[in-house]
């Protein structure tokens, strides 16, 4: 199905986007959309009018006063697809985790491990040491008479 500037215009608005499902379930008057659908009678046939323009409805004269609107193999196709979306959806997710899953097993059987830790290049270059020496200068030792002067500056009352 193509669709071309006046099936987009068509389907743009939502009140006609509500008579195109309507008329899904079976073929309709105006009378009955307007009141299906809370609208004037005018509103709906300018609707029908514009979908009527598109080609996704077509009206049948009965040959009695009543004049029927129903989808035609254009408008169902849009209202009822042949192949319904979520189907497809579904069964290309599953592809997807079938096809992951045989990944896994083929590198589960070829025996591929993956490396445990992060490596990088310049980590075999780079040694660090085992120990590092820190000078006194920057650790200050504490000594008796250090811990006197902090024990006697904390206890004092003012």
């Amino acid at each position: 199905m193509e669709i071309d500037r006046k099936t987009l215009k068509a389907l743009a608005a939502d009140t006609r986007l509500d008579i195109l499902k309507s008329l899904g379930k079976r073929r309709k008057t105006p009378s009955e959309l307007s009141k299906e659908l809370n609208l004037a009678p005018s509103t709906i046939i300018e609707h029908l009018n514009k979908l009527e323009e598109a080609d996704l409805i077509k009206k049948e004269e009965t040959g009695h006063k009543w004049i029927y609107y129903s989808l035609t193999k254009k408008g169902l196709s849009l209202v009822k697809p042949k192949v319904p979306t979520q189907f497809i959806i579904v069964l290309s997710l599953c592809f997807i985790v079938l096809f992951a899953g045989c990944l896994y097993y083929v590198n589960y059987i070829s025996g591929y491990e993956r490396p445990s830790t992060l490596t990088t290049p310049f980590t075999e270059k780079t040694q660090i040491p085992e120990e590092i020496e820190v000078p006194e200068k920057i650790v200050p030792t504490i000594s008796e008479g250090n811990l006197r002067n902090i024990t006697n500056t904390t206890n004092t009352t003012p």
